[in-house]
């Protein structure tokens, strides 16, 4: 079986910096990874290695069968991100954000309704607010959830668990879970012990060491 995600002793240097040390990962559908390890070790630098926006150094990223940044141009709407701040806009509400992927993906978007996709993330209260309007851990949650109604095979999370507090940390871990029972492959840097535990249940666990000082 093809893996989803392959990195094979994938490295970063910029200058005479090493960000990320060589590392290798590999992911099927259904499987999960969690990218561990202190500030600095190369966390986000493997996601956005992964997600094709930056290139290796040394060693190989595929994603799909292809080099990252290939699948990046052939195969967008086969990977989700969330690498930082949700794209959103000011005049649509929570719930028309949702609607607007279900539309822009046609009779190809498997489910489940708004309304479901809202009540599941615990966001049906704020369904009529403005992404402006949000406090921060509601926009960490609804970031989420809509990084996730996306139908994508490959899902990748930068730190999906900042700003929540424990209940809504838990919200997070059983919407990365869902992905997971939907066959997608899921890639999350965490630092949430309780998510690390979650999906290392479903794959592997890539602890990355402290930068060299």
């Amino acid at each position: 079986m093809t893996a989803l995600v392959e990195v094979s002793a994938a490295s970063r240097t910029h200058g005479t910096v090493e960000v990320l040390a060589p590392t290798s990962l590999r992911l099927h559908a259904g499987q999960g990874a969690a990218v561990v390890g202190p500030n600095g070790a190369g966390k986000s630098t493997l996601l956005r290695l992964v997600a094709g926006t930056d290139t290796p150094t040394s060693g190989r990223v595929e994603v799909l069968g292809l080099p990252a940044a290939e699948a990046r141009r052939r195969r967008r709407a086969q990977v989700a991100r969330l690498l930082g701040a949700a794209p959103t806009y000011p005049d649509l509400t929570v719930a028309e954000h949702l609607r607007l992927v279900r539309v822009a993906w046609g009779g190809h978007h498997p489910g489940p309704d708004v309304d479901d996709a809202l009540a599941g993330a615990h966001l049906d209260r704020v369904r009529d607010q403005y992404p402006g309007e949000l406090s921060s851990g509601e926009s960490q949650l609804f970031a989420l959830a809509l990084t996730l109604y996306r139908p994508a095979a490959v899902v990748l999370l930068d730190e999906p668990e900042q700003r929540l507090d424990a209940a809504w940390r838990d919200v997070a871990r059983q919407l990365v879970l869902a992905a997971l029972d939907q066959g997608r492959a899921v890639l999350a840097a965490t630092h949430d012990p309780g998510l690390r535990d979650a999906l290392a249940d479903h794959g592997p666990v890539v602890e990355l060491a402290a930068p060299a000082r």
